[in-house]
């Protein structure tokens, strides 16, 4: 009797996938696959070349990308095709040069209107000394509006040896003071041009005595001394300094006192005025008293 081996099949063999050992694949990927290998595909004509010229480009434009050339790149296209700034038209300055507001407003070599920071340069313009306001416009295709409102001179400012022109805000505008400003009133002392809105309020109430006024002193930052071109200096008390200088005024119009030979009013206490003689108003008073002993009868 022939033994009969019975065959086992390992553990680690599997099955055949179809009668042939061949991958079956599913049903609805059967049609696409047979579509693709039926079609005869054939590469295009210079598809090298293509693909070189492609991968130039796309490597320079990284090239650009990377090395933040893009803006510049974009200037350059778009002067190019015709949106070059060739005009730009200034308006409302009058102490600003136009070559600083051109500095200012930065055109690159590519003067793209397209690219142009408008609110950038307005900042700039803006830092500018006389600049109060500015604003830009774009008028494609090729021209620039700048129109600038500039500060107003309000008053002169002494501090220490320096002199500068102020805006009513107290503000600095620049240490070049011109000789059509040496007209306007005059502050003196730390603070005083913040102040100098008040001291010049003060004067409009006295027309008859500005024309005689050198200068306002701040003391302390507190109150003023009016300080005439003739030298008197008239002391305001820090409350209401109106109320006495209209005292001084009233005395000078029926007296005179303001151009006798004194070197100063105080005001600073209420109801009292205190007169400072000069040297020679002095020396003139005490040979007047001498004068006038010589008159007395002997007792």
């Amino acid at each position: 009797m022939r033994s009969v081996a019975t065959l086992e099949t390992k553990s680690d063999e599997r099955p055949a996938t179809g009668r042939s050992g061949r991958l079956v694949l599913p049903r609805f990927l059967r049609r696409p696959v047979r579509m693709i290998l039926r079609r005869q595909w054939r590469v295009p004509r210079y598809a090298g070349l293509k693909g070189a010229a492609f991968l130039a480009v796309a490597t320079g434009i990284a090239g650009v990308m990377i090395g933040g050339h893009s803006l510049t790149v974009v200037s350059a296209a778009t002067t190019w095709a015709g949106l070059a700034i060739d005009e730009v038209e200034i308006s409302g300055q009058s102490e600003t040069s136009e070559v600083d507001v051109l500095e200012a407003l930065a055109i690159e070599p590519h003067p793209s209107i397209v690219t142009l920071d408008a609110l950038a340069a307005r900042v700039r313009l803006e830092t500018l000394p006389w600049i109060e306001r500015a604003t830009i416009r774009k008028l494609y295709p090729d021209t620039l509006q700048v129109a600038i409102v500039e500060r107003e001179p309000y008053a002169l400012w002494q501090h220490e040896t320096a002199v500068s022109l102020v805006d009513k805000a107290g503000r600095i505008i620049t240490e070049h003071v011109g000789g059509r400003y040496v007209a306007l009133p005059m502050v003196v002392g730390e603070g005083a041009a913040a102040e100098a809105r008040s001291y010049v309020s003060l004067l409009e109430e006295f027309p008859s005595l500005q024309p005689r006024v050198r200068a306002g002193v701040l003391v302390a930052g507190r109150r003023w001394n009016v300080v005439l071109k003739n030298g008197v200096e008239i002391m305001l008390p820090e409350e209401d300094p109106g109320s006495a200088l209209i005292q001084v005024v009233a005395l000078d119009d029926g007296h005179g006192i303001l151009s006798r030979e004194i070197a100063a009013v105080d005001l600073r206490l209420p109801n009292r005025l205190v007169f400072r003689l000069t040297e020679t108003g002095h020396e003139s008073r005490q040979a007047l008293l001498k004068e006038r002993k010589k008159k007395r009868p002997n007792a």
